[in-house]
């Protein structure tokens, strides 16, 4: 399964960018919360996700599951998280 840090830089990749400082002046952030989210210290919000998943053509539910999965304690629950974040890529692989 995929990171929020893979999507990121797929995003940056799509986007043809080089550096996380133009990608945090793509989405409206500092550079600093770009660190901040990459090492899980800052939580991304929704709206990020969405603007992210739709440069990568994705459901933002894909990414948004991907990220409750990483801080979900109850492992019965991140499950959960995960099966449906792998869903979201199984329904994508299909579809195109």
């Amino acid at each position: 399964m995929k990171t929020l840090e893979n999507y990121l830089d797929e995003f940056k990749s799509r986007m043809n960018i080089e550096s996380d400082y133009e990608l945090a002046k793509l989405l409206g952030v500092s550079r600093q919360q770009i660190s901040g989210i990459r090492s899980g210290r800052i939580a991304i919000g929704r709206t990020k996700c969405i603007r992210i998943a739709s440069g990568l053509k994705i459901d933002p539910l894909e990414i948004i599951a991907t990220i409750e999965a990483a801080k979900e304690k109850n492992p019965d629950v991140r499950a959960l998280w995960v099966r449906l974040a792998k869903e979201k890529v199984r329904h994508l692989k299909k579809a195109g």
